[in-house]
Parts: structure tokens; C-alpha cells; sequence
């Protein structure tokens, strides 16, 4: 990876300002440049436009992110089937303290991405988490024979779940707060989801 310059770090520092109070959409690449006290063409030397200069505040930090929240997959996923659904919570709590200490230390960049982004690539960061759990678990119920859930509706719940996650990882909390908070909400939220498709479930054999 080349090394960020002064005059680059002047301009990124302008941006994430800029990006952080108006968003991507409304944020003036003008005001950013000028700010910074550099002309357009001095700009145009190390970035193409502006989706690229948000790429840059963002990107390691939108990796990082995703390899975090991959790490509560694998941690689950490693299990033999018919035991995966009994860690899920475990496998969560295993990977609390690390990601609330990369929440904490990433803390702006996560706002940017998750509540800045509109208009960059990084826009459905959200609904790309909802749709890489169902990938993963909507397979998994369906062996199991666990309920019927409509789709649409699982989907709806894990949004909720999501955004919820969101909210927290955003909200200025301590890292112990974090942990303390996403345990929570993982707790309500499984819990809740695995007692509505085991009353379908119940509900299926009774029909049968």
C-alpha cells in the first residue's frame, strides 16, 4: 500500500469531516478541497472523484468489519449441523470483546459507512449482512426441519436485528457497554426467533 501523503492526509481529514456532517450526497467535494486549502487539479493527483475519496476514509475499515462478522459465522459454522443452531449465541459472545474493540477503535469510519454512505457502494452495507445471514441460515433450518418461516418475514426480523446492531456500534457507547448491549440483543432476538419456529413446528405436526 502506497503511503498517504501530507497533502492527501489534509484532504482526507477535510473530507471525513464534511462527509460526517452533510453525508455523502450533500457533501460539497468543493468545500472539501478548498477547505483543505488545495485547488481541484492538486486533488485530482490522488483521487478520481469523490466516490473514490470516500472509498479511501473507508474501505480497510468496511474489510475489517466484514472479517469481524465473518468470524461469528465460521465460529458457529465449524460445528457439526445438527449442533450448529445450539452456538450460535455462543459463537456470538465468543466474538463480543474483539469486535466491540474494533467498534470502538473504528468508531467514526463505522458512522461514515453505516450512516453516511447514501450514494456510495458501502449504501447497503446493512442489507448485505441480512441477506449473508439468511444465506447461511435459512439452509440450515430448512435440513432441520425448523418451522416454516416466510421468508420476507425472517428477513424483516433480521433487519430489525441489524439496524438494532447498528444503532449501538454508532452510539458513542464504552467498549464494556458494547458487549453488554449486543448480548442483549442477541439473546432477545434468538431466543424470539427460535420459539416462533418451534411453535410452527408444533403447530406443522398437530396439521399432520
Amino acid at each position: 500500500m502506497a503511503k498517504t501523503t501530507a497533502t492527501q492526509q489534509t484532504i482526507l481529514t477535510s473530507a471525513r469531516r464534511h462527509f460526517m456532517e452533510h453525508g455523502f450526497k450533500s457533501a460539497s467535494l468543493n468545500r472539501i478541497v478548498a477547505d483543505a486549502g488545495y485547488t481541484k487539479g492538486a486533488f485530482y493527483g490522488y483521487y478520481a472523484s469523490k466516490e473514490e475519496l470516500f472509498d479511501a476514509l473507508v474501505s480497510q475499515t468496511s474489510q475489517g468489519l466484514a472479517q469481524a462478522m465473518g468470524n461469528v459465522t465460521a465460529g458457529w459454522t465449524g460445528y457439526p449441523e445438527s449442533e450448529q443452531l445450539e452456538h450460535l449465541d455462543e459463537a456470538f459472545f465468543a466474538q463480543l470483546p474483539e469486535l466491540a474493540d474494533f467498534i470502538v477503535s473504528h468508531r467514526d469510519d463505522l458512522r461514515l459507512i453505516l450512516t453516511r454512505s447514501a450514494g456510495t457502494r458501502y449504501e447497503g452495507f446493512l442489507d448485505s449482512l441480512v441477506e449473508n445471514n439468511t444465506k447461511h441460515i435459512e439452509p440450515l433450518l430448512a435440513r432441520m426441519g425448523l418451522g416454516n418461516m416466510d421468508p420476507d418475514t425472517y428477513r424483516l426480523l433480521m433487519t430489525a436485528y441489524y439496524g438494532t446492531l447498528v444503532r449501538i456500534a454508532t452510539g458513542g457507547y464504552t467498549k464494556d457497554e458494547i458487549v453488554a448491549k449486543m448480548r442483549d440483543v442477541q439473546i432477545v432476538f434468538q431466543g424470539g426467533i427460535m420459539t416462533l419456529l418451534q411453535e410452527q413446528g408444533a403447530a406443522k405436526k398437530r396439521e399432520d
